[in-house]
């Protein structure tokens, strides 16, 4: 069983014998291993009984650990084996637009006996074009309360993210005892046919180490765009269902993406971010001069001691719910000091028991600039109406998407950077 520190991004797996919470990036594929930020997981398999684990990772250990591996990234030195078995997952677009590529290190149990406290790990990932350059990644797993008397393996699941292009990875992973487990592949990070144009996060040949626990997203340099645009992005953080106290974390980490995705464009500099709870009726994150967006601060206020809590004297209105989205569109829509050029709201589909009266939304005016709602949804099937969708129905021009696949959030981003290059240009 591994143990982390709870998390939106948790997720909960139980099959027989194992259990892990592991961090994930969100793929085309809802649930594959890998996330959105960085992924790092300790899988343990007991054959035997269930204990305890946890696992923790420093993303930048002591250079001169990393000087260390490097030199034996390149040295031909015979050296102690480390028993592991290393695969590699074939790069997948996530909803950020970016690649994520990851690996999966087993290593018997019965080899962490004396291995010391961390496995130490270093890569070095070169681009394959003609100046490619190689980047160095290391960083560190966790295994001292690993409980070393059972039968099985553990798994450690890492990985980087990656711009299109071919890649040679050389991998070594080392232990206290200066044993040593190697291996080395050949990668490519390719746009499935019809997405060669979407509008993506990395460059060609671009290699990044996404730290899991950055407070902030590392934006893509914005040189490159002469004017970039000003959007202000409303975030829906509403639980789909009633009965749920707080929105599912494997929705959460996809709205998170998609925010990523968004905020990583080079044409595009974030003004606002309004993080809302339509359950709660409730602005429960807000940051302006949004360059750099704070995400681990919105997690956090998304899991105060308040989440889930909704005052008693809203209850006695049975209209509290439609007044307050009233309220919000209004608000957030309407005439404002500094107009951004766009408005991007992004939420996964909750259907409130009353609908909000369009000619109310009406009547405080029309949007001062074009809304774009982007619709995450990971059953394209579900049959209830969406709120939010229903009252943008009220504000001519409003663009609605549908974002089942990362291809759908690249198809929207390019539409919205038409739409508003001709609006400025009549």
């Amino acid at each position: 069983m591994l143990l982390k520190t709870p998390s939106l991004f948790d997720e909960h797996f139980q099959l027989g014998a194992v259990m892990m919470i592991r961090r994930r990036w969100l793929t085309g594929i809802p649930f594959r291993s890998g996330f959105a930020a960085k992924v790092l997981a300790l899988l343990v398999v007991l054959a035997a009984s269930m204990a305890a684990v946890e696992s923790r990772s420093r993303r930048q250990p002591d250079p001169r650990l990393q000087y260390d591996d490097m030199a034996k990234l390149a040295s031909r030195d015979p050296r102690e084996k480390l028993s592991c078995e290393l695969t590699s997952n074939k790069p997948a677009l996530g909803f950020d637009l970016r690649f994520h590529s990851d690996y999966h290190a087993t290593v018997p149990v019965r080899a962490l006996a004396d291995a010391g406290e961390w496995f130490q790990v270093a890569m070095r990932v070169t681009s394959r074009s003609e100046n490619g350059q190689p980047v160095y990644l290391a960083n560190r797993f966790d295994i001292r309360k690993v409980p070393v008397g059972n039968k099985g393996d553990i798994e450690l699941v890492d990985g980087f993210d990656l711009g299109p292009g071919t890649y040679r990875v050389d991998w070594i992973m080392r232990d206290a005892r200066e044993r040593v487990c190697s291996a080395h592949w050949d990668l490519e990070a390719k746009a499935g046919s019809g997405k060669q144009d979407l509008p993506l996060t990395l460059g060609p040949n671009q290699v990044v180490d996404a730290e899991m626990n950055d407070s902030s997203y590392r934006l893509q340099p914005k040189e490159d765009a002469a004017q970039p645009l000003q959007i202000k992005i409303l975030l829906n953080l509403s639980p789909a269902k009633p009965q749920e106290s707080i929105v599912r974390p494997e929705d959460a980490a996809a709205l998170f993406a998609i925010l990523r995705g968004i905020a990583g464009q080079p044409g595009i500099v974030v003004s606002t971010v309004v993080a809302f709870n339509l359950r709660e009726e409730k602005i429960v994150y807000r940051q302006e001069n949004a360059e750099r967006i704070d995400f681990l601060a919105m997690e956090k206020a998304t899991q105060s001691r308040t989440s889930g809590t909704i005052d008693i004297s809203l209850l006695r209105d049975p209209q509290s719910e439609t007044h307050f989205v009233t309220g919000l569109l209004t608000d957030e829509l309407g005439a404002q000091a500094n107009s951004p050029d766009a408005i991007v709201i992004v939420g996964a589909k909750v259907s409130l028991e009353r609908n909000v009266p369009r000619n109310s939304l009406k009547a405080m005016g029309s949007a001062i600039c074009p809304v774009f709602y982007l619709n995450y949804t990971s059953n394209p099937l579900e049959p209830w109406p969406d709120t939010i969708g229903s009252a943008l129905k009220a504000y001519k021009g409003a663009a609605a998407y549908n974002i089942v696949f990362p291809r759908d959030l690249g198809l929207a981003m390019r539409e919205l950077f038409s739409r508003v290059a001709k609006r400025s240009n009549s």
